[in-house]
């Protein structure tokens, strides 16, 4: 049994990885705007004056829109097809993300941004995760592992990146930058690769199309009646809410702490790499062992790094180790949501 799970598992590696690195490239690009806001934070606020709270007002835009809105994307995404959803988003987001180099000193301004970048975030990351559970069965861990590889990836590169565009050129700059090489590489991989990936699928399934109504699993309503569901996206909430304050605030936490800002870009640089080799960690675990415990662990670990920044403030050694830490907990938490709502709801709605 165990070696035909590896088979197919690899059978499923050479006919999706398309869609793996379609996915994992989206993945980085709708965490951009977060990653590199702790390193924008500064020098916007000097620019303009305005207040911490006003700057992540952004991110709640985000937020707020996601509550209200990403059901109906999520539908929208089980209607209409993941890569033509796929497709605006890349295009939202990073018209979004080179858009904020030309924001004024009026907030509204800033907010209007946002709300684009937003728009397209309700429909992340179902649109880039749901395809690979219709595509992996035995090998979804690791596709969901090397597909959130791209946020790793991006939280290691964006901070440092968008420090040396900041102390050189501006950072202006650094969104025009980002924005235009996110649309460069992303756009083309979701239009070529994707289809490529579609193509494939077709030829090698020689079975009649499946309607969506009789793919496993519950539907909506059925879902929101299941105890084990709501359990789900409670525990999700709570980890996001945690997460994002902990994400968009790092480098100024950390600057708060009296540490530099260029170690503080380095040890943000130093939590994405860390999340990039627990994501590997992570998805060989999750593909072996219970995601309910893993999660649990991982969200525990993470209250090391707000503890650690009250307790010694100034302590570059201690920081440096809780901010990997978080980083490596970090890992396991989202994708192991992802596969505990797999397993329990099915694909029927996973969108």
């Amino acid at each position: 049994m165990a070696v035909n799970d590896s088979a197919s598992a690899a059978k499923e590696w050479r006919s999706y990885w398309p869609l793996v690195l379609t996915a994992g490239m989206g993945m980085a690009l709708a965490s951009a705007m977060n990653t590199m806001l702790g390193v924008m934070i500064i020098p916007i606020e000097k620019e303009f004056g305005w207040t911490r709270a006003e700057i992540s007002s952004g991110p709640l835009i985000v937020s707020v829109m996601a509550v209200l809105f990403a059901t109906a994307a999520g539908y929208a995404i089980d209607r209409l097809g993941a890569r033509r959803i796929g497709i605006a988003v890349v295009v939202l987001m990073s018209s979004a993300i080179a858009l904020l180099s030309t924001t004024t000193a009026h907030l509204w301004h800033w907010w209007i941004v946002w709300t684009i970048f937003g728009t397209a975030a309700t429909a992340t990351a179902t649109v880039w995760l749901a395809p690979l559970s219709s595509k992996f069965k035995n090998g979804l861990g690791l596709a969901i592992t090397f597909a959130l590889v791209g946020t790793g990836i991006g939280a290691a590169l964006l901070p440092v990146s968008a420090n040396y565009l900041i102390e050189h050129y501006g950072w202006r700059t650094g969104y025009a930058v980002v924005g235009a090489v996110f649309a460069i590489v992303t756009i083309p991989l979701t239009f070529i690769f994707w289809r490529v990936t579609e193509d494939r699928a077709s030829s090698d399934d020689q079975s009649p199309d499946i309607d969506p109504a009789e793919l496993p699993g519950m539907t909506v309503r059925q879902a929101l009646r299941s105890r084990n569901f709501l359990l789900i996206l409670l525990a999700q909430m709570i980890g996001s809410l945690a997460n994002s304050a902990l994400l968009v605030n790092l480098i100024p936490m950390l600057i708060d702490a009296k540490i530099s800002a260029g170690d503080a870009a380095a040890m943000a640089g130093a939590q994405g790499v860390a999340a990039t080799i627990g994501r590997f960690v992570g998805g060989w675990a999750l593909d072996r062992a219970s995601a309910k415990w893993l999660v649990a662990v991982s969200t525990l670990g993470s209250a090391a790094l707000p503890l650690v920044l009250v307790v010694a403030p100034g302590s570059i050694s201690l920081a440096f180790a809780v901010v990997v830490v978080n980083g490596l907990m970090n890992s396991v938490k989202y994708p192991g949501m992802v596969c505990l709502l797999s397993r329990h709801v099915g694909t029927k709605s996973f969108g």
